[in-house]
């Protein structure tokens, strides 16, 4: 019994204590708190005005003075520098020319160059005619261009025969610039007629006493023996 009176005492005597020393922390914590904040307050109040500012108001910052002469005569130093140290590129010549106060001038060189590239030149399409005073003739005639056709063996096993149509375009020295199929009759014989065409040479056609460029169509038979 006595035992169990003195637990029950010393469990509330603990709690006690414990009640007290928590709200000996409370208020401590509170009066540091509104300490905080009072300095917190004063800081911002104060506006860096007084003797522990960083910056006194009453202290004006002097800097060095420059007489106007002698500040001007340095820019123009540095911006001569500027321009001896950065030379413009030239595209070979400088442009020299004349001119007026309203904007109008001539020159007589084509000037500076900016780096760009030139712009491509169009592209100029060759004219063939189609009928002059001479037109185009194969060296050694037809018969040499018949004489150099290698009869394809898939047409000569199919029983193909007939004339292949080829357009050449032949320039003012006589050579076949390109060839084109105008009627074929296959089997490799299109082919054959046109590797003929292309490696044969022309005399040249004529207009108006001199050479130009013409385009001529020219048959190739290919006959079954």
């Amino acid at each position: 019994m006595y035992e169990f009176h003195y637990k029950y005492f010393s469990s509330i005597i603990s709690f006690v204590i414990h009640s007290l020393l928590f709200l000996f922390f409370y208020f401590v914590a509170i009066n540091s708190l509104e300490k905080s904040s009072q300095l917190i307050e004063f800081s911002f109040n104060s506006g860096g005005s007084g003797d522990n500012s960083v910056i006194n108001q009453n202290e004006k910052a002097e800097l060095p003075k420059q007489k106007t002469d002698e500040f001007i005569n340095n820019e123009k130093k540095n911006l001569t520098k500027d321009k001896l140290s950065s030379p413009v590129k030239e595209s070979g010549t400088t442009g020299k020319g004349s001119g007026t106060g309203d904007g109008t001038g001539t020159g007589d060189a084509p000037g500076l160059s900016i780096g760009l590239p030139s712009p491509p030149k169009p592209k100029v399409e060759e004219i063939y005619l189609v009928a002059v005073d001479e037109m185009p003739e194969p060296i050694g005639g037809m018969q040499k261009i018949n004489s150099q056709i290698v009869y394809p063996a898939e047409a000569k096993r199919n029983g193909i025969a007939g004339t292949v149509f080829v357009l050449a375009f032949v320039d003012e020295n006589g050579s076949v610039r390109k060839t084109l199929l105008t009627k074929g009759i296959g089997g490799g014989c299109d082919e054959a007629a046109l590797r003929v065409i292309s490696a044969s040479r022309f005399k040249p056609g004529k207009d108006k006493g001199r050479y130009v460029k013409v385009q001529i169509q020219i048959p190739v038979p290919f006959r079954l023996n």
